[in-house]
């Protein structure tokens, strides 16, 4: 019998960013970059707790509407190009899951320039300070060479900020960010191996937990994003997870572990967004090689569920 579960809001968003980075190695740590970097300008400037929260939240999941990898490394450009499309898939993914349904405008309107305060709004809906936040973080997070010691690169990105502001960025944010790079620790932190738990300690006020029920619309909301990077695989996962739900009736589980075998059927792919389309959608036979990608898959999604506490009922 399975015990009634309730599981961190903070700790499933975290592990489902952990999979999204894996569409690219050069992506790896960004959406926690970025949701470091949000979460600071906002208590700089004063935001309250649950907008500081709620920045946390936004910056993990921001690109989570750039689908293919071609998507992600074009928004690794300071001035990306054509950057709405994503952003709206975002927006339209969250809105109507209430535990995170107030980060969804943040996402929708977060590569809206300021533009001389016509930023302010777009076609005509007001843009949240949220997004404006989330849009420079997300630009000082991609000017950071990861590759390079971080102190030295200090005043290369805050010209770079600076040169924009009142165009690309609000300029009140901009003074808040040029307040934050004078410390050190702040820059450090960003660019930390361990900036998982940096990031749990300053968002250890976000208790919330999911309940069964909220667990298994985030994990159909989740398999959209791993189902959706190939025309191919477009209903598998929601496939998986009703077919896994109605055997276990079938074979006289209860209620609760139908549940928990239909969150399963829902996530059990995640690791494939570590494998390439190319890989995914290749009409012939598979090489050596490719074989061995794709059946690290099954690896990826264990170590990426197995963050989570009291998840390990399904990740097997």
């Amino acid at each position: 019998m399975i015990k009634e579960l309730r599981v961190s809001l903070f700790d499933v968003v975290m592990c489902l960013s952990d999979a999204i980075d894996l569409i690219s190695q050069v992506l790896v740590d960004h959406h926690k970059r970025v949701s470091y970097i949000a979460f600071n300008i906002a208590t700089e400037i004063g935001l309250c707790a649950e907008e500081q929260n709620n920045l946390v939240f936004a910056g993990l999941l921001h690109d989570s509407g750039a689908l293919s990898l071609k998507e992600r490394l074009d928004l690794l450009r300071f001035e990306a190009e054509n950057s709405y499309r994503h952003a709206e898939v975002g927006y339209l993914l969250f809105k109507n899951f209430e535990p995170l349904s107030k980060i969804a405008p943040l996402i929708r309107y977060h590569h809206i320039y300021w533009n001389k305060g016509q930023g302010s709004t777009f076609k005509g809906n007001k843009v949240p300070i949220g997004s404006h936040i989330l849009h420079l973080a997300d630009r000082v997070a991609v000017a950071i060479k990861r590759k390079e010691e971080i102190l030295g690169q200090v005043k290369g990105i805050c010209e770079r900020i600076e040169k924009n502001s009142g165009k690309m960025f609000m300029p009140e944010l901009v003074d808040a960010f040029k307040n934050l790079a004078t410390k050190e620790y702040f820059w450090l932190e960003a660019i930390s191996p361990s900036i998982s738990s940096i990031l749990a300690h300053k968002s250890k006020s976000i208790i919330i937990e999911l309940d069964v029920k909220e667990l298994l619309d985030l994990a159909k909301l989740f398999c959209q994003i791993i189902d959706f990077r190939s025309r191919f695989t477009a209903t598998h996962s929601s496939g998986v997870a009703a077919t896994a739900e109605t055997m276990s009736r079938l074979i006289g589980f209860s209620e609760r572990e139908c549940q928990m075998m239909k969150i399963a059927g829902y996530l059990h792919d995640l690791g494939k967004l570590a494998v390439s389309p190319e890989i995914l959608e290749k009409p012939g036979k598979l090489s050596k090689e490719e074989f061995y990608i794709i059946k690290s898959h099954a690896f990826h999604t264990h170590r990426i569920l197995g963050t989570i506490k009291d998840l390990d009922t399904i990740n097997v």
